[in-house]
């Protein structure tokens, strides 16, 4: 009976001491503990430093190849956090490199109303490709119209994606350089699009001079072969003056109608 009962407490003993073994948090289990709460406390400092960025969204559907007016978009400023996926659309950069405007931006893609621009939904008029972007190339070519003196308001006036009229005035002079005689306005362009407006420097424009003549910038214009050929019929002595002309072409009313006739509804 004794040796039974010292059987019993000793194998009671042996469990105690092997489970206290088994059952005794190891030191890498708590330095595990402490690595998990040290890096959730980095993601959430993370998630608490914020950025100010600034937003453009549309007003209207627009399809690829429209130039941006400022009736398109409105721009807004909200705090997000650093790494919010809303960081990717913002264009704080861009409005201040473009005088806190998108006017006369390129937009590269179709577009609904309600949509985020991206840098990578616009393209900016003084990137390499947007005149190549912003023609047919088979049928249309940017038309450069250089400014003088006498049109330098232009440059102050038109930006891109205004419309312009292009008319021929001729000019005769004698053979000391004197205006002898000059001609009526005449229209041969009406409604063309402005795609570009360059103002140059002061050493531009004495390099780009020539004789009497200063040049103080140049408008391109998006034209179709046709009004190309007129330009090339005018007298030499013909000079293209461009005046304003009305604001959005009117096939921009039914740009939500062209949008859904691409995607096939």
């Amino acid at each position: 009976m004794n040796y039974r009962m010292l059987f019993i407490i000793s194998f009671l003993i042996l469990a105690v001491g092997v489970g206290g073994i088994l059952f005794i948090p190891s030191g890498n289990e708590g330095t595990n503990t402490n690595s998990t709460q040290s890096h959730s406390t980095e993601e959430n400092q993370e998630n608490k430093i914020e950025k100010l960025i600034t937003l453009a969204e549309l007003k209207r559907d627009v399809v690829k190849g429209t130039l941006l007016q400022a009736d398109d978009y409105s721009l807004n400023e909200i705090t997000v956090p650093e790494n919010s996926p809303m960081a990717e659309y913002d264009l704080k950069e861009v409005i201040k490199d473009s005088s806190t405007t998108l006017q006369g931006y390129l937009v590269n893609e179709n577009l609904q109303g309600g949509s985020l621009l991206s840098s990578s939904t616009i393209i900016s008029p003084t990137d390499s490709k947007f005149l190549i972007s912003s023609i047919n190339t088979k049928q249309e070519v940017a038309f450069r119209i250089n400014i003088n003196e006498s049109e330098r308001y232009l440059l102050d006036t038109v930006k891109g994606g205004d419309y312009v009229s292009i008319y021929s005035q001729y000019f005769s002079s004698d053979d000391r350089g004197s205006i002898r005689e000059r001609s009526d306005l005449a229209k041969i362009a009406d409604r063309v699009l402005v795609l570009q407006v360059r103002t140059f420097n002061d050493e531009e424009v004495k390099n780009s001079s020539s004789g009497n003549t200063n040049t103080f910038g140049y408008i391109s214009v998006k034209v179709n072969v046709e009004q190309v050929a007129k330009f090339y019929k005018l007298y030499k002595e013909s000079k293209l003056i461009l005046l304003p002309s009305e604001g959005r072409d009117k096939s921009s009313e039914h740009r939500g109608i062209s949008i859904r006739k691409l995607r096939g509804q």
